[in-house]
């Protein structure tokens, strides 16, 4: 475990003010409520402001917690800065808040923090104003360097960050319950550095290697789970909740006529048996699926659909699990009441046995993997008692430990909770966007930037779930696909099998399915990182390392003014790593060109340019099957000599190589009819 820090300047002392004062506490001030806002939380002020620019440790944490406290308020001293992020939910009148952030964690931009407090403030279209609690601050400070400071949770206690009217943040420490603090807790994690992913990835290394704050690992140090290295389908978007067996056969069938190597299913919420919104069994409802699941896991295929998953709550269903119920008494004796609803616990044994029955259950039923949902809002269901943050964040540790010990696939979703980010101990999949829908430009292009951004903070632990799409949507499919593609994540259909535009989707997959994916998650590059992408008038510009040597870049425009319809974007070599020559090859017209100079390309209307930039070695650059999205990565490099070049290509298709022969370039074009070694000579 990483040392204990102690220090807070000295010994912090509590001040005989509250904000309001605490004794004024009541007993359900954090009982949750749909609508219900935690701004301006009633706390104990602390009597020494914590300054960012000042910590001389990446985990900050109080020593000494003031007898019967159950939340703490801090002020906050910003750096000087000249712009930043700040990540939260939106505020919707009515609509859930914090910190229930479900799927919905945005990054607000801002050149002065208390912009974002303000009536006028330019937000991202189709979301609504921004929520000043929130989980995570990235500045750029006025000397050139970064600093990023994030909320984090301990034994029973969670912070989280409030941006006020005059500019200046305030730290809340809380139990959220009943129950007071421990002697000691941490606050937060910061770091400072030259580079803005040299921050982040810090800050992260910092997160991982602390157990008391988090039980995530790295997520080069999981295992990606194999169903997910393939194309599936879901039954969300093309039905929502209407789904029954008869309904997902047909369109198994669909697909197997289709020709397109979907290899996995995914059956969605729509399945259960609840009564107002709560949990009444782990039965399919018969209504719906009158031979349960066995029909359905009977369509199976080695060489077709081979993996099945279902969706589920963390707590239930969306608000727990009903009194009354049909749950086994194994599953019953784990549970207690509070709030209105029935819950795993109170105790971590209980917890665990929940869980364990909750998995071994589904996974008895013939499923693969789950689509775990509504994790985020686990915290709010337990809030107002006592020990809500221990029991919240033991839902999220026992359902990683049952999945793992179970040898079931976990996708994580609507988990932008810091319990839930902080808590990926062995799971490698996690949504980082609001919902996908067809057809809506606005919410299109705020599902990209939300998605990218977000990489930025939770691509350290997880690959990203860009969420599913159509490839028949008539706005963006073939874009979409192209994120989907680049993200490293699940890329997961969602359309009526009847409906598959297979130009979109092939490009995506080799002949069995499998995905041609990047190295790394895609990430936005650095200009593009502290801008809000939909109002600044500007190319928006995403890139990952894809095959063994090149690097694919992704611009937009993602601008919903009519004066930022046409934009340009630019291409350096600065954008590739070493100093070695650089070919740029443009994706949509397949042309290749040394990258010499800086090139500047036009983005009218919402629209994406996907390029390659490869470098030129031994008078060879290698680009790959053109006719795939990722093309580096549809090749192996085995050799390469000033004469000759070996290739693994890994699909059939057009192979595209570079070649320079008595300083003569040309693009040479070969067609490979299936996976094979080849040798090039010059």
């Amino acid at each position: 475990m990483m040392k204990r820090y102690q220090f807070l300047y000295g010994i912090l002392l509590a001040s005989m003010i509250a904000v309001p004062p605490t004794a004024a506490l009541a007993q359900d001030t954090f009982l949750y409520t749909k609508g219900k806002s935690f701004v301006n939380t009633e706390a104990l002020q602390m009597k020494q402001p914590i300054g960012l620019d000042k910590l001389s440790a990446p985990v900050l944490y109080e020593q000494h917690i003031p007898a019967h406290q159950p939340t703490l308020a801090y002020t906050v001293q910003l750096p000087a800065y000249t712009r930043g992020l700040f990540f939260s939910r939106d505020d919707r009148t009515g609509d859930h808040q914090w910190p229930n952030n479900t799927n919905r964690l945005l990054p607000w931009a801002f050149n002065r923090i208390e912009e974002i407090t303000q009536p006028g403030y330019a937000g991202i279209p189709s979301n609504s104003k921004p929520s000043v609690l929130g989980d995570a601050l990235l500045l750029q400070l006025t000397d050139g360097t970064f600093l990023y400071a994030k909320a984090v949770s301990g034994n029973n206690s969670i912070s989280w960050f409030q941006v006020n009217p005059d500019g200046s943040v305030t730290l809340y420490l809380s139990t959220l319950g009943k129950d007071a603090l421990p002697k000691q807790a941490p606050l937060l994690l910061a770091a400072q550095d030259s580079s803005i992913y040299e921050v982040l990835h810090r800050s992260y290394q910092s997160l991982t290697g602390n157990k008391e704050i988090a039980t995530s690992k790295a997520r080069d140090e999981k295992r990606y789970f194999e169903a997910f290295e393939y194309l599936g389908w879901c039954t969300w978007e093309h039905y929502h909740f209407d789904i029954d067996e008869a309904k997902i056969i047909g369109d198994l069938n669909t697909i197997a006529a289709s020709g397109i190597p979907v290899r996995y299913v995914l059956i969605d919420d729509g399945h259960l048996i609840s009564n107002k919104q709560q949990l009444t069994s782990l039965l399919p409802n018969p209504e719906r699926f009158p031979n349960g699941w066995r029909t359905i896991m009977e369509q199976r295929k080695e060489n077709g659909i081979k993996w099945f998953g279902l969706w589920h709550s963390l707590s239930g269903y969306w608000m727990g699990i009903a009194p009354q119920n049909n749950l086994p008494d194994s599953i019953k004796r784990t549970l207690y009441a509070h709030n209105g609803s029935l819950l795993p616990g109170p105790d971590k044994e209980k917890i665990h046995s929940f869980y364990q029955s909750y998995v071994g259950t589904l996974k008895g039923y013939g499923f693969d993997f789950l689509k775990v949902d509504n994790q985020s809002f686990t915290l709010p269901l337990y809030m107002g008692g006592t020990q809500a943050v221990e029991q919240a964040k033991a839902c999220n540790t026992a359902l990683e430990e049952a999945m793992q010990q179970q040898q079931v696939g976990l996708m994580n979703c609507m988990a932008q909770n810091i319990l839930n980010i902080d808590h990926t101990t062995y799971s490698s999949v996690a949504r980082v966007s609001i919902d996908y829908k067809k057809y809506n430009k606005n919410m299109a292009k705020s599902h990209l930037y939300q998605s990218y951004t977000n990489t930025l903070l939770q691509g350290q632990t997880v690959w990203p779930d860009h969420d599913m799409f159509h490839s028949s949507d008539s706005i963006c499919g073939s874009l979409m696909a192209r994120s989907k593609a680049i993200s490293g994540g699940p890329v997961y259909l969602s359309d009526s099998p009847a409906e598959f535009i297979k130009e979109n989707i092939e490009p995506l997959i080799d002949s069995s399915g499998k995905l041609f994916r990047p190295n790394t998650p895609a990430v936005p590059t650095p200009e593009s990182i502290l801008t809000n992408a939909l109002q600044d008038g500007k190319a928006y510009r995403v890139t990952a390392p894809t095959g063994d040597e090149a690097l694919s870049l992704i611009c937009y425009n993602l601008n919903t003014s009519a004066d930022a319809q046409t934009v340009t974007a630019g291409i350096s070599k600065a954008d590739f790593p070493t100093k070695e020559r650089v070919l740029l090859y443009d994706w949509h017209t397949r042309r290749a060109t040394e990258l010499t100079t800086d090139r500047e390309i036009t983005l009218k209307g919402f629209t994406d340019h996907l390029f390659h930039l490869c470098p030129i070695r031994d008078g060879w650059a290698v680009i790959g099957l053109q006719d795939k999205y990722l093309s580096p990565a549809t090749v192996h490099i085995l050799s390469r000599t000033p004469k000759q070049l070996k290739l693994k290509v890994l699909s059939p298709g057009t192979l595209a190589v570079w070649v320079e022969k008595n300083n003569q370039p040309t693009l040479r074009t070969i067609r490979i009819d299936s996976p094979k070694e080849i040798t090039l000579y010059k």
